[in-house]
């Protein structure tokens, strides 16, 4: 199944590099929410079998995670809170949310737009409450870069090795044991970023 999954993506070719930097800008810029952070680990783990350039990959997810922010600053800085607010409840978000964003950006300041990147709500809301709270935008390039840069990395890097370590796998366990591994695996990750951002 994997093989077939690889091969699939491998036919995609550069498109795949546009469907995952899509994916990353739309997320981080809060117009949609998509999966990017797990799209960003996936294409780290093809880029490990070779259907990805593990550095075009790099390049494309930093970009996309850099230009969201920057859109979702200016929606926040033209929309203003009041805006927004009303915006969100046609998705279900509520004040708790917005305070929530509002409390983690007011303790850690310019360092909220680095570190939302890594708590998955945080990381849709922080560059419009960056933009809606009027946060010069040069201190919130700044901190935009380096936040995407490492963001970026991170998870591409991390999805490269699970990539590895299943070519490894793959030697020594069959199509159904590796499933469930991956499984495992997934089911895993979603405790742990679940864990993470009830802290």
């Amino acid at each position: 199944m994997l093989e077939d999954l690889l091969h699939f993506v491998g036919r995609m070719g550069h498109w795949g590099y546009l469907v995952i930097f899509i994916t990353v800008t739309l997320e981080c810029a809060a117009i949609f929410f998509l999966p990017g952070e797990t799209l960003v680990v996936i294409g780290g783990v093809f880029a490990a079998h070779g259907e990805l350039e593990l550095k075009d990959l790099l390049v494309v997810v930093s970009a996309g995670a850099i230009l969201g922010y920057c859109i979702g600053y200016d929606l926040g800085r033209r929309f203003g809170r009041v805006r927004l607010q009303n915006i969100g409840r046609q998705f279900g978000l509520r004040e708790k949310h917005f305070n929530r964003v509002d409390t983690f950006f007011a303790r850690y300041g310019g360092g909220a737009v680095f570190l939302g990147r890594f708590t998955s709500f945080m990381r849709a809301f922080v560059c419009l409450a960056a933009g809606s709270s009027n946060m010069t935008y040069r201190r919130f390039l700044l901190f935009n870069i380096a936040g995407g840069i490492v963001w970026s990395v991170s998870f591409t890097l991390l999805g490269y090795f699970i990539g590895a370590s299943l070519k490894i796998a793959e030697r020594w366990m069959g199509d159904v044991s590796l499933l469930v591994a991956l499984f495992v695996l997934v089911v895993g990750a979603r405790v742990w970023l679940k864990h993470d951002d009830e802290r």
